[in-house]
């Protein structure tokens, strides 16, 4: 199989085998290979191809090719060329693509670049509190009907730090909330909800509230702190982090080397 499948611009001829014509236009081996790698993304897939796999995929070119010559015929000469330019785009992509995997395919996250990262974002990995709860609650407004039904429920009602069981007195009585558990995170309650929950001691469950037409039942699960996370235990993950940042300066350490021995002129 040859290597081309071109002859404008100085590029070596496809003279691989025919296998379609569309319209007099040819489909050749070297392009059903091409169209194969392209597909299944390996550069080797055409040899394990099977024949009836093989004979699809000519189908379907061959269609791709009809398709585009019935599009060609209602475009104008402009319309062309801006294809033209879109397929020469998408060339230069993958050819700069593939430069860029085989000539910069390693470049190295070094030691000080994670120790600086870490450094500079010592509060992402510092020991921060962590607040478990209880919540008894609606995801909607109530009605006024509905808030003074509850209040009147929830004044006789008899208190529990159990709030699944306060949860079965009260739907006794005719109003369902609903119970859930959580960890507390930015934005995950209201601010005022929230402030309520930290001002509560462990395992002690706040007064009915009311936030915004919702009402509020909370309970102090746990407070604990998680400790510190050192530059040992979250090195691998800066490296991660950082690896996109270590081939853009490669790349743009290549890009000077090249711009020193070429002629560049902007017009």
């Amino acid at each position: 199989m040859l290597t081309a499948c071109s002859q404008q611009s100085g590029d070596a001829a496809d003279t691989s085998k025919v296998l379609a014509r569309v319209n007099g236009e040819p489909i050749t081996e070297f392009q059903l290979m091409t169209n194969v790698e392209t597909l299944f993304g390996n550069e080797n897939a055409g040899r394990e191809l099977k024949d009836t796999d093989r004979k699809k995929i000519l189908q379907s070119m061959v269609m791709s090719r009809l398709f585009r010559q019935q599009a060609e015929l209602k475009m104008n000469e402009e319309t062309k060329l801006k294809f033209k330019q879109k397929a020469e785009q998408y060339k230069e992509k993958i050819i700069v693509n593939k430069y860029l995997k085989n000539n910069i395919s390693s470049a190295m996250v070094s030691n000080e670049m994670v120790l600086e990262y870490y450094n500079k974002h010592l509060e992402k990995y510092a020991s921060e509190e962590v607040v478990r709860y209880e919540l008894l609650t609606i995801n909607r407004k109530m009605t006024e009907a509905e808030r003074d039904k509850l209040l009147a429920i929830y004044s006789v009602v008899k208190k529990t730090d159990e709030l699944i069981e306060l949860q079965k007195e009260i739907a006794k009585n005719g109003v369902a909330l609903q119970y859930s558990q959580g960890v507390l995170g930015a934005g995950l309650l209201d601010l005022k909800v929230e402030k309520i929950l930290k001002n509560l001691k462990q395992g002690e469950v706040s007064t009915l509230s009311m936030q915004k037409g919702r009402p509020y039942i909370l309970k102090l699960v746990e407070k604990s702190q998680k400790p510190a996370r050192s530059l040992s235990e979250v090195g691998a993950e800066i490296r991660r982090q950082l690896a996109p940042v270590a081939m853009k300066k490669a790349i743009q350490e290549q890009a000077e080397k090249l711009k020193a021995s070429a002629t560049i002129e902007y017009l």
